[in-house]
Parts: C-alpha cells; structure tokens; sequence
C-alpha cells in the first residue's frame, strides 16, 4: 500500500470515528431527554470516499409495533384516568354515607311523621315535619344544584380538551410538512412526542409515510395528512330538563366524530350518559316521593279539620324545584294528621305517611332502597374506574420499559462504545501523524 494510500485510510478512519463519537455523545447528552431516541451509528453505511456520512449513517433505533401499542394503550389509559376522576366527584356530591346524605335525611323524614302519629296534637311534632320536610327539599335542591354544576363544568373541561387536541394537531401538522420538506429524526422524535400526547386525549389510528409524515384518523375522518390538517369542534345542546348533551365534530365538513377512548372520550361519556342518568333518577325519585305523599296529605284532615292540601308543591318535575306548599311552610298546623275530621286524635294520615318508606314508591322499590341502589352504582363504578385505571396503568408502563429497552439510551453502553470510537480516533490521528512524518522525511531526503 502507497503512503498516500495509507493516508486516506487513516483520514477516513479519522472522519468515521469522529461522526461516531458525534452520535454517541448526542446519545449521552440526551439520556434523560423526554421522546428521546436513541441514535445508531452503522459505519458499513460510510462512503468510500472521504469518509463524509450518508444520509442514513446515523438511523434512530426504533420499534414501530411497540409505538403502535403504546398508543393505543394510552387511549384507554386517558379514558379510565378521567373517569375514575369524575366517578370520585359523583361520589363526593352524594356524600354516602354520611349525616348530610339524602339516605340519612329521608330517614330523619320518615321518622318525623311517625312522631307526629304518635303526638298528633303537638305542635313541635308538626314543626318538626316541616323543618325535616325543608330540609328534605333542601337535600334534594342541593343534589340537583352540585350535579348539574358536575356536568356544566364537564362540559368546560371538554372544550379546553377539544382546544389541546386542537393545538396538537396544529403542531403536529406543522412537524408534517417539515419533515416532507427535510426529514431528521430530530423532527420525527417531534412527531412521536405529538403523537403520544395526542393518544393520550383521543382515540386515533395512525399511519406512517415512507417519508416519514403520519396520516391520523379520528372517529373514521381525517386529521391529518401530509398537507392537510383539520380541527375539532364541540356542539352542545340543552332538553326541557336543563340536561347537556356535547358530541364532536371537524370544522371542515362538520363530520361528527365517536370519540369513544382518550381523556375526551371519558369526558364525553361522562358528561352525556352517566351524570345525566344519575341525575334522572334522582329527579324520579323527588317527583315519586311528592306525588305518594300529597296523595295521602291531601286525603287527610289538619287540626281545624281542613282537607285537600298538599304538603309538597304540585306537579315537582324533579330534585331542582322539589319544596313544601307556601301554606305548610308558613303555618305547620296546616299538616294533616287525621282521616277523620272530626276526631283530633287520629293519626291515620300520618302513621300511612310514615310508612310510605316501606311501600313501592318506585320501581317496585321503597325509596330508601331505590336510591341506595343509585349509591351502590356509583360505588361499584368508582371501584371499576379504580381497578381498570390501574391495571391500564401497569399495562403502559411495561410497554414504555420495553420500548426504552430498545429505543432507550444506556448510559453504561454508550461510555463503552465512546471509549472505543476515542481509542480509534486516537489510533486514526497517530496513524496520520505517523504517515505526515515519514513523507516530511522523504521530502527532506529528496
């Protein structure tokens, strides 16, 4: 071999170890990096040329199925999170058990008027009925007050989720058409970062491009594309009993979107089916108990022997305007207690009313037993949020362990393979010095 042979050998073994210890150190400076991948330097990809790197000397070391996973996974991870969240907030409103609970207050009710049967002539006893009465009505307002707040600020976190979503898509399409017009994997760690986050918040399906660009679909409409991006919108409308219902929608082509996963699909579901139906029954169970009560108060007779009165206002539509007559409030010797008005001391009325807690109020149920059924449902649901949130959890995590398993920098690694491209740069360097002397000494000679 010529010296000048030699020469560019050793320069080309000084350029690729130098490209090598380029990549390796990027690797180490980015070891705690979030969305970091990890760069693979393939020295059989160097040119024979001057040892310049090719376009695909330096790749990012990638698992695309584990990708696709993780994904997905986030998907039901973000729906779960969310709904064991608003699950613990509908647990919170209705404060089961406790002294406060509608349970406990209904109890204090029915208890009222079996005091007054049983003192049908005391005026306290017909005080207390009223006050137990106001303070049953207040329980259910109260209810009806917190649930629809529950659901009205439901509905402010979907907006501020369609707006993350948004903004993502945004991003991402930008990062799109960058790496359409020049691909490094510094934007395609961009991209994956996006869509990971994107994951998180809505169910997508994602293809990659030869060139790198995604295509992400949503509810079967595009979102994005290798030049075309487009964004979501919110529609909400309002029924007779001031219950919201949102659902999703593109601008361009106002096509409606089922979102069912990621942290808006939990939302959504929340928001349109449970909060909605707990509260229905809770309106059921207000207009059930007024309708059997005024029932029987109206048959019966009060103190001054009149008849006819209701003790709950007519025709309650629900928990929201669930309240005593103006009359019962105002004057509590107003409450029936007798079916006979002429015999003061009967409490027929009163003990039938008292036992209305045992009868089939509704749905072929006492009430107490009616809406300890609705307590029941929202525990159970908060305990399969809980478990399913977790186990969702447990699943992403092991994912993420074997993604940075292959994608991931290992700090022991990489100071192994630098320690070794150094050595070869050093022995490369020496080798020029070497091959630089010998012709300075050739040419001295000549």
């Amino acid at each position: 071999m010529s010296i000048s042979n030699i020469f560019e050998t050793s320069k080309r073994s000084l350029l690729t170890h130098q490209s090598a210890i380029n990549t390796t150190a990027k690797n180490i400076a980015n070891v705690y990096t979030d969305g970091y991948t990890r760069r693979k330097f393939d020295i059989s990809k160097i040119s024979l040329g001057f040892g310049n790197m090719t376009e695909d000397s330096v790749s990012r070391v990638k698992n695309r199925f584990l990708d696709n996973q993780i994904w997905y996974e986030k998907q039901a991870l973000g729906k779960e999170s969310m709904s064991e969240m608003l699950m613990k907030q509908v647990e919170t409103v209705f404060g089961e058990p406790g002294d406060a609970g509608l349970a406990s207050i209904m109890t204090e009710f029915w208890n009222a008027w079996s005091n007054l049967a049983n003192t049908p002539e005391s005026d306290s006893a017909h005080s207390l009925v009223r006050d137990k009465g106001t303070l049953l009505s207040n329980t259910f307002n109260r209810l009806d007050r917190n649930l629809k707040n529950l659901q009205k600020q439901t509905g402010i976190e979907i907006q501020q989720k369609v707006k993350e979503i948004n903004q993502l898509v945004t991003q991402l399409g930008t990062v799109n058409k960058q790496i359409d017009t020049h691909r490094s994997d510094d934007l395609l760690d961009q991209r994956d970062i996006l869509l990971s986050q994107l994951s998180g918040k809505i169910d997508l399906q994602v293809t990659e491009n030869d060139s790198g660009t995604v295509e992400v679909i949503a509810g079967g409409h595009i979102l994005i594309s290798e030049d075309f991006t487009n964004h979501l919108k919110i529609i909400t409308t309002q029924n007779k009993d001031g219950l919201f219902h949102s659902e999703i929608k593109t601008i361009q082509g106002d096509k409606t979107i089922e979102v069912r996963s990621g942290e808006l699909g939990g939302l959504l579901g929340f928001h349109n089916d449970h909060i909605s139906s707990y509260m229905t029954s809770i309106d059921a169970a207000a207009v059930a108990l007024s309708k059997k009560v005024n029932k029987v108060h109206a048959q019966g007779f009060n103190l001054t022997g009149l008849s006819g009165l209701n003790f709950f206002n007519d025709n309650i539509t629900g928990a929201g305007d669930f309240s005593l007559t103006a009359e019962i409030l105002s004057d509590s010797s107003l409450i029936a207690t007798s079916s006979d008005p002429d015999a003061q001391g009967d409490s027929n009325v009163a003990q039938t009313i008292s036992d209305l807690q045992y009868g089939e109020l509704i749905n072929g149920k006492p009430i107490l037993d009616y809406y300890n059924s609705i307590i029941a449902d929202v525990g159970n649901r908060v305990q399969e949020a809980k478990f399913i949130h977790q186990n969702q959890d447990k699943i992403v995590q092991q994912l993420q362990i074997q993604r940075a398993s292959v994608t991931g920098v290992s700090l022991d690694e990489e100071m192994t393979q630098l320690i070794q491209y150094e050595q070869a740069y050093e022995a490369a360097a020496r080798m020029i010095s070497t091959v630089d002397e010998l012709m300075q000494t050739i040419l001295s000679l000549g």
